[in-house]
Order: C-alpha cells, then structure tokens, then sequence
C-alpha cells in the first residue's frame, strides 16, 4: 500500500484518523493525500448574509488543509499532498481513489449512536460507493501496533483472496495474529456450510499467522464485541458484501454501537 487517502473536516475524529493514517503510512512508507468537500453555502432571504465568493472560500479552505499537512509533514517525515473540491464528500471520495490510485481510505468515527451516528453519514456512504479498503478510526483510539486481528466470518459467501490483499499487508507488516471468529446462533448455516468455508480460508489464510475461533451468542454483534475484548484486538476487519454478514450486522442501528465498546479501528474490505 502506497498511497493513502485522508478525507478530513478539521474535527477531532478527523484529525485523530490523520494522526493514525500517518502512523501507518511511516510504517509503509506511504503518501498520505488529504482531502476536504465544501459545498457552497446557500443564503436565506430572512437573514442579514455577507457574501463569500467561490475563490475566497476555495482558498480558506486551502489554507486550512494545507497547514494540516504541514503539520503531519514536520511531526511524521511522510510526504503529503492535499485536494479541496467543492462537492459531495463521498461522491468526492469515490472519485479521487480512482484518479489518484489510492490504496486505503482512512476515516474518522464520530461516537456513541446507531451506526450512521457513530461513523457518521459521510463515511456510510464512502462504504456505500468506493471499491477501496476503507480503515474507520473511532474518535478516541489511539494508535498502538496491530497485534491481533479478528476478521469474523459466517463462512457463507465465496471467497476470493484477492479480498484480503490489504489485510494481508498489514499483518505482514505487523507480524499480527489474524482470529478468524465464527459466531454461532441459533440461525447459523448448516455444519457441512461451515467446515466447507472454513477449509476455504484456511487454503487462502496459509503463510500468515491464524487461528480459527467459534463462540456461541444470541447475538452475532454482541458475541463480536464481546470477543473483541477479551482478546485484546487491535483491529476489526470485516468484508463488505451486499445482502451479506456486513450488511446484517449494521442494519439495525441499536445493534450496531456494540461493536464498538472496544473502540478499535474497523478495516472494510469491499467485495467488488
């Protein structure tokens, strides 16, 4: 991975994701892009507005994200670059890892609250669109070597393994410990399902340190969350696959602050 992109709103979610994205990128020796999308903001008849133009705003909002960068620069020694767009962030975002070939996109998350809330609606939809790894950093984590990665899987879906390519660099990176976790519910697949899967990425896991875990919970976010802390993880992987294990589990937003009382990074890989 040599090219990271950093979309920031100069909150402190966003500056904490900055702050991990160029720890991660002097370890792999990566560029961090930073970006920003402003929309131009609309007056209202009512209200007494002094008008901005355009230009003024383009460049304050430059200004802004390049001493960001100058920052980053001088603190990490990583070589950064910065874009200012006007537009919609996540359609924005889509754009730039195509142009720029960005190969992680690292993002704040806001807090407690159903899943749109805790990550916020932004990142939703960076999810939603892009068809690169997406690393989502809560609001309070600090940065700490990856030691141990849990990856839960329901062993349902094929497998491809060019799917793991960036969890694979980062635990080469590390020397980390990936958890393969099965959660098991009363409306789990079949045994034969599960071992055929398990096999299957077993074969695709071969050369990196893994070990496959199995727990049993009335509630697959809960027994994720749950197992996230007693094995002391440092990251939270998981595949973003349509009417899938992913989707099931941030569907329903009450479910989804769970998974984030350990407060660990989350990285999407997308299936497409």
């Amino acid at each position: 991975m040599q090219t990271f992109l950093v979309p920031v709103d100069f909150s402190a979610a966003s500056d904490n994701a900055l702050h991990y994205a160029a720890r991660l990128a002097t370890l792999f020796k990566a560029k961090l892009v930073l970006f920003h999308a402003y929309m131009l903001p609309t007056p209202v008849s009512e209200v007494p507005y002094v008008m901005i133009t355009a230009d003024e705003l383009q460049k304050e909002n430059e200004k802004l994200i390049q001493n960001a960068a100058s920052k980053i620069t001088e603190q990490y020694q990583v070589e950064t670059s910065c874009i200012v767009r006007i537009g919609i962030a996540s359609d924005e975002v889509k754009a730039i890892t195509k142009e720029q070939s960005i190969d992680l996109v690292v993002m704040g998350m806001k807090g407690a609250g159903g899943f749109e809330k805790i990550i916020g609606s932004t990142t939703t939809n960076v999810l939603r669109k892009v068809s690169t790894p997406v690393l989502i950093v809560p609001h309070d984590a600090s940065y700490r070597p990856i030691n141990i990665i849990t990856y839960p899987s329901d062993f349902s879906y094929p497998v491809n393994a060019s799917l793991y390519n960036a969890l694979f660099e980062i635990a080469k990176q590390y020397g980390s410990h990936i958890h393969i976790l099965n959660i098991q519910t009363s409306h789990s697949s079949r045994e034969a399902d599960l071992i055929a899967g398990k096999m299957a990425l077993q074969t695709i896991f071969e050369g990196f340190k893994h070990s496959f875990f199995s727990r049993e919970d009335a509630s697959v976010t809960h027994g994720i969350s749950k197992y996230l802390g007693q094995s002391n993880s440092d990251l939270l992987v998981m595949v973003a696959h349509k009417h899938s294990f992913f989707e099931r589990i941030f569907s329903q937003s009450h479910t989804s602050a769970m998974a984030y009382e350990t407060h660990i990074p989350m990285l999407v890989l997308p299936e497409h």
